[in-house]
């Protein structure tokens, strides 16, 4: 009777975020735990898995989501003689998604020599975007992209037989890209002229767009002696941000600046009198990621280093959206979080802020021998959220040696997935792990339980009933035949959606 009594509160929830938009705020597991239901065979163990994509060292630098739940992550990867742009894809459920290239991965040499990818970007359609830089002689990199269509092939319709490439002042680093509602393709880094942030936009066919900046590409002189853009995000007007760190000898500080969109600096965007250029520092910094809040508000996160000054702690600082700092975030507009114990090196290369507006921060902290991922949530105003983790922390040993984080990217149900590179033998590998992030109080309750876009009788409310008269295991879902767009098909992830995201209490 009790479960009959669930199934019959599951539906009229499900009605009400149909009809409403209704919070529940039942979760599996405390926020921060590694998901027991995510790549469940790995050797690792729940949670976690680590996999190797070329013969050599492997170091994924990016992650994204793709809309029907499967993963990418992205980086380099070194051969016998040459590191190569490449990517793989995971299934929903952590496994590899044979689907996609070779067994589930790519790896493209795009010049002769040594080509990084630092960034990836899943398009609408499905085709999946890697940006970096690309050696095209002995001492010059360039800004390179390429496109691959849905399954891992090169789509020869982007640049030149799926390549873009453009030297925009000499030695050119990308290590950030975004995706404009339009389609076209901003990268962003820094350029051989020193005290520079540079960014260049593709159309969406990998060609030049000659409305940005000049003639595509745009330089801007930031701070001193020298500056490095690491991070772009988008504003809904069209401006976009470059954030990163600038030289303040013997120091550098967090640096930004915002261009409109067609590549000129916004002056309104400024807390120094430097002319559209904001710079704070917090001892020696450096940041290396860039958040959008849904208010306007501007995140950047990074290493920072206050009393030492021989190590880091992981820190973001947060501005209003004219750059000046927001007084009402962390300390002055700042925080600094160690999340070890001693003088140590940590430093956040990824930054998320949930829909609920807590605040999350990723990176790679010291724990003794080795790195680990790490990961701190604070509520919108700086402060730790000690629901999360341990007092608002988390430690989290990957492979048996070092274990890096590149990135992180939060799925609509809340789950946190990080990527990065970790040792787990004699060379590094691409690995990933998912924490539970709730309990968020943004729910994604729907009838549809399979996640095909639908409500039929023949899936999602046959497995309702099987629920409400007591079944549980495979057998609630023992003879559905699952339309082949569900993302849900398996009773571990229906389970782990009716409890996480509608409240139900269920058994394995």
């Amino acid at each position: 009777m009790a479960v009959l009594v669930q199934i019959r509160t599951f539906i009229m929830v499900s009605v009400l975020a149909l009809t409403c938009g209704f919070a529940a705020h039942a979760t599996v597991g405390q926020p921060g735990t590694l998901d027991p239901f995510w790549a469940t065979g790995s050797p690792l163990g729940a949670g976690k898995v680590i996999t190797p994509v070329g013969s050599g060292t492997d170091s994924a630098a990016a992650i994204a989501l793709q809309s029907d739940g499967k993963v990418v992550l992205a980086g380099s990867c070194a051969g016998a003689t040459n590191v190569d742009f490449c990517a793989l894809r995971y299934k929903a459920d952590g496994t590899l998604d044979t689907t996609f290239g070779a067994g589930g991965k790519v790896i493209t040499p795009v010049t002769i020599r040594d080509d990084y990818a630092t960034s990836v970007v899943v398009q609408p359609d499905g085709k999946v975007l890697l940006a970096g830089f690309c050696k095209y002689n002995a001492s010059q990199y360039n800004f390179c992209a390429l496109r691959y269509k849905a399954d891992g092939t090169l789509d020869t319709s982007f640049g030149v037989g799926g390549v873009a490439s453009t030297t925009i002042e000499g030695d050119d680093v990308a290590r950030a890209m975004a995706l404009q509602p339009d389609g076209k393709i901003v990268l962003a880094g820094s350029c051989s002229s020193g005290a520079s942030f540079c960014a260049l936009r593709y159309k969406a066919d990998g060609t030049l767009d000659t409305t940005f900046g000049t003639a595509g590409t745009v330089v801007t002189t930031v701070y001193h002696s020298s500056a490095s853009a690491a991070a772009i995000a988008l504003q809904p007007d069209g401006g976009i941000l470059l954030a990163g760190g600038c030289a303040t000898p013997p120091n550098y500080n967090f640096c930004a600046l915002r261009y409109d969109s067609f590549g000129v600096v916004d002056p309104s965007f400024d807390n120094s009198g430097l002319g559209g250029r904001i710079v704070v520092g917090i001892g020696k910094v450096y940041a290396n990621a860039i958040a959008l809040q849904s208010d306007g508000k501007v995140l950047l996160a990074g290493g920072c280093d206050t009393a030492s000054g021989t190590s880091y702690d992981l820190c973001a600082v947060r501005f209003t959206r004219n750059g000046t700092l927001d007084t009402g975030f962390g300390a002055g507009g700042s925080v600094v979080t160690p999340v070890s114990v001693g003088n140590l090196d940590e430093r956040a290369n990824a930054i998320a802020v949930q829909p609920d507006g807590k605040v999350l921060l990723a990176g790679t902290c010291s724990a003794g021998l080795f790195f680990n991922f790490c990961v701190v949530r604070y509520h919108s105003d700086g402060v730790l959220d000690t629901s999360f983790g341990n007092g608002g922390k988390v430690l989290t040993a990957v492979g048996t040696q070092d274990s890096n984080v590149a990135a992180m990217v939060l799925q609509p149900d809340g789950k946190i997935l990080l990527a990065g590179y970790c040792y787990g033998g004699t060379n590094a590998d691409f690995c990933a792990v998912r924490y539970d992030g709730g309990p968020f109080g943004y729910q994604n309750c729907k009838l549809d339980i399979d996640g095909d876009g639908r409500v039929l009788a023949t899936t999602d409310m046959l497995i309702g009933t099987r629920i409400a008269l007591g079944m549980t295991g495979s057998a609630v879902i023992n003879g559905i035949s699952f339309p082949a767009t569900a993302t849900r098909n398996t009773w571990p992830l229906i389970r782990d959606y009716l409890v996480t995201q509608c409240g139900l209490s269920l058994a394995p």
